[in-house]
């Protein structure tokens, strides 16, 4: 996303805007220069209709704007007046929701298919309420146009990329699956040794790929000629930009809302990036566990097509373990049937945090289970709202087109070879970094301690308490302590003592710091190598409780606070 453009200090003038629906025209002759805005923001939606607009509108209207679209001073007209009343005009705004087009005269502010623009700045100066724009790729674009271009068609057909959902998750994929597995069982294929081996495990997987890989990449005559992967691209960076300007909105002081599931074409509408690579791993579960039912019900020898009732017995196998799957936490996080719901929505998941028009939530941040203080901090929400998102990684590692991201296998080639050339670099510089040191020469330690980092010298950017620093010297001498093998509940009771310290404000600080002293200097009595660092700390704890106080006495708050 482009960085906030703020507007001009003098207010904009009102815009002409026209909206051009199915089977109505509507026409405002001068809405607010904000309230246009949001109506173009809005068309990232790709809204099929003006009620989807109003369907729409919380996700993007900001406090400068009414808060529902009948709020608009946008009235019904006749089409020949609307196109009259736009000529001769260069500030004015045209929404064709029946051809997918946004047309803007040459007045109103260039934005692009992407930008973020910031309606309001707050008493501090701020730039806040931030206005996000996607463009779906389907959408047209004609900034700078003529009014006589509202009334021509489209350059270029409608081209949607629908997803057909029914077939992808239901019962064409499951027989397919099943009807692959059989036959490779009737082949005899299946390896028949202790799964425990590392040959065996191996032979295992590389059926499993190519089990997947035929599934996505085979024509399919129900899909006019279609493979089943091409149905799962068209419109991952769209869905990704969406569900990122949604965060930002939320991180300004926004509800977080989900987009609505009742609008037209939402069962097939385009597959986000996180649906796609829930799907990828929907797939591998169904096929490991299609692997495992043929090893209990079969005779993996081999040399006989499977029987019809084994083929139905599969199939119903495979539909209960895609239900299980739905519902059961995915990497002892939120459940797949979440995960894929507000990818479908375009909403981000963050800890905790209520959807308006969904039911359930993002769970509590999982965290590792470690005594690093700066994890407890993020345990504790120093942080702010931790969110969670999948990189689809795991997509990578089988090195097959059929499973990337890419919807072009150009694109996933190029990253192939940036992946490799990135490698052999890494390999090479290592390798001449152990010739240097064999040779006698001294090398900068990427594994430094906090105490040489430069930031020892400096305040760290948007840390106003000074406790994210303090608890990286606190972790240096954490993990020292579990260098030298000392007790789990000294570690713990250190971690709690800090965390005591940090939650706390006032009388109850000043206590806190005098228990969290005293363990410190029971720590290093019992590790005297130790010392140095703690008597620093201790220190460094002094003179970021005296910033805080010059922060404070400066305009009786605590600045550069980022949360």
């Amino acid at each position: 996303m482009n960085a906030f453009d703020p507007h001009e200090e003098t207010e904009s003038p009102p815009v002409m805007v026209m909206v051009l629906d199915h089977n109505a025209c509507y026409l405002g002759t001068a809405v607010h220069y904000d309230s246009a805005l949001t109506i173009w923001a809005v068309m990232s939606e790709d809204p099929a209709n003006w009620n989807e607009v109003a369907q729409y509108w919380a996700r993007y209207r900001c406090p400068t704007v009414c808060e529902f679209v009948d709020g608009l001073p946008i009235q019904t007209c006749d089409r020949k007046e609307a196109f009259a009343a736009i000529q001769g005009h260069d500030n004015w705004l045209a929404i064709d929701l029946v051809q997918k087009r946004i047309l803007a005269g040459d007045n109103v502010q260039k934005l692009g298919r992407k930008a973020t623009l910031a309606l309001e700045t707050d008493l501090d100066g701020q730039e806040c309420c931030p206005l996000p724009f996607s463009i779906p790729p389907w959408w047209e674009l004609h900034e700078s146009a003529t009014p006589d271009q509202v009334g021509m068609t489209r350059e270029s057909e409608i081209a949607v990329p629908r997803t057909d959902r029914d077939f992808l998750f239901g019962a064409p994929m499951i027989v397919a699956l099943a009807e692959q597995i059989l036959k490779a069982v009737s082949e005899g294929r299946l390896p028949t040794e202790n799964k425990e081996d590392r040959e065996t495990r191996n032979a295992w997987h590389a059926l499993t790929v190519e089990v997947h890989v035929n599934w996505l990449m085979t024509p399919r005559e129900e899909l006019s000629g279609r493979c089943p992967r091409s149905l799962m691209h068209g419109a991952h960076d769209w869905s990704d930009a969406v569900i990122w300007g949604q965060r930002q909105r939320f991180e300004s002081g926004m509800p977080m809302i989900a987009a609505p599931d009742d609008v037209i074409g939402y069962d097939d509408a385009p597959m986000g990036r996180e649906e796609m690579i829930m799907y990828f791993d929907l797939c591998r579960e169904l096929i490991a566990a299609a692997w495992d039912w043929c090893a209990a019900e079969l005779d993996l020898s081999g040399g006989e097509p499977a029987k019809a009732e084994q083929r139905e017995q599969l199939v119903d196998f495979l539909a209960s373990v895609r239900e299980t799957w739905l519902k059961e936490p995915f990497e002892e996080a939120s459940p797949p049937r979440f995960i894929i719901e507000c990818s479908r929505r375009r909403v981000p998941r963050g800890s905790e945090v209520p959807i308006v028009g969904m039911e359930d939530k993002e769970g509590e941040q999982h965290l590792p289970d470690c005594d690093c203080p700066i994890c407890d901090m993020m345990g504790s929400g120093l942080f702010g709202v931790g969110f969670t998102s999948l990189a689809g990684d795991s997509l990578e590692l089988d090195g097959e087109f059929a499973f990337s991201t890419h919807e072009f296998i150009e694109d996933w080639q190029r990253e192939q070879d940036e992946f490799r050339e990135f490698n052999e670099k890494m390999n090479r510089e290592w390798a001449e970094k152990e010739a240097r040191i064999a040779a006698g020469e001294s090398e900068k330690d990427v594994f430094a301690s906090a105490w040489s980092s430069p930031m020892c010298e400096e305040r760290l950017p948007g840390d106003a308490t000074g406790f994210l620093k303090l608890s990286f010297y606190l972790t240096e001498i954490i993990g020292d302590l579990e260098q030298a093998n000392a007790a789990k509940e000294t570690i713990q009771q250190l971690n709690r003592s800090f965390r005591e310290y940090r939650e706390s404000d006032g009388d109850e600080q000043a206590t806190a710091k005098a228990a969290m002293s005293e363990m410190l200097e029971d720590v290093s009595a019992t590790h005297p190598e130790l010392l140095p660092k703690v008597a620093d700390f201790q220190s460094q704890i002094d003179e970021q409780e005296r910033a805080r106080a010059s922060n404070a006495d400066c305009d009786g708050r605590i600045d550069d606070y980022p949360f």
